[in-house]
């Protein structure tokens, strides 16, 4: 049962982390391209016009959104798999090493997913929803512009709650490796 909860462990945090840094490489790869891109969108015509670079800021947006809802729900999934696993090997090995330190790591990447889940993405999407609304109505392009600091500033909350998760994460798999590694009897 201890490998099982091992492999389930290792193959669970390293799909998570895999989802969480899958966005941000989205996101790194599309929105440099989108400004070197003639892009156009149906319904964003006169915000793409007025302002051509915020309008491509936009079109990019919809392709790298798209990958960070794919990967909400699998990776609330995952982290239920991999908190089970966690207390599982705590469990079949009750004097390990770091293991309040692990537990913490996880309680920390947990907690950064559940507060973007519910509100850091959640607030960031239902804003960027009114920032499209604004920009596909020709008589608020204006407006949809003053608006887009609030916009970033929900990003950027959004984006910063989505790092602590990874560096819990990575913190997380540094601790249960050197845990691993020294629980081991040696030979």
């Amino acid at each position: 049962m201890q490998r099982v909860a091992d492999i389930v462990f290792w193959l669970s945090i390293a799909l998570w982390v895999a989802l969480v840094v899958a966005g941000g490489l989205a996101a790194a790869a599309i929105f440099p391209k989108a400004r070197e891109l003639d892009l156009t969108l149906a319904g964003y015509e006169a915000f793409l016009a007025a302002h051509p670079e915020e309008g491509r800021m936009l079109v990019a947006g919809f392709f790298a959104e798209r990958v960070f809802v794919l990967s909400q729900t699998p990776r609330l999934v995952l982290a239920g798999i991999v908190a089970a696993a966690l207390l599982l090997q705590l469990k079949f090995a009750p004097t390990s090493p770091l293991r309040k330190t692990r537990l913490a790591a996880l309680a920390i990447a947990g907690a950064a997913l559940l507060f973007g889940s519910l509100w850091a993405i959640h607030d960031f999407r239902a804003l960027d929803a009114r920032y499209r609304d604004l920009a596909s109505t020709p008589a608020k392009i204006e407006e949809a512009i003053a608006f887009k600091p609030t916009l970033d500033a929900a990003h950027e909350r959004a984006s910063r709650t989505m790092t602590v998760e990874v560096v819990a994460l990575l913190g997380l798999i540094g601790l249960s490796a050197f845990a691993a590694g020294g629980a081991r009897p040696r030979a």
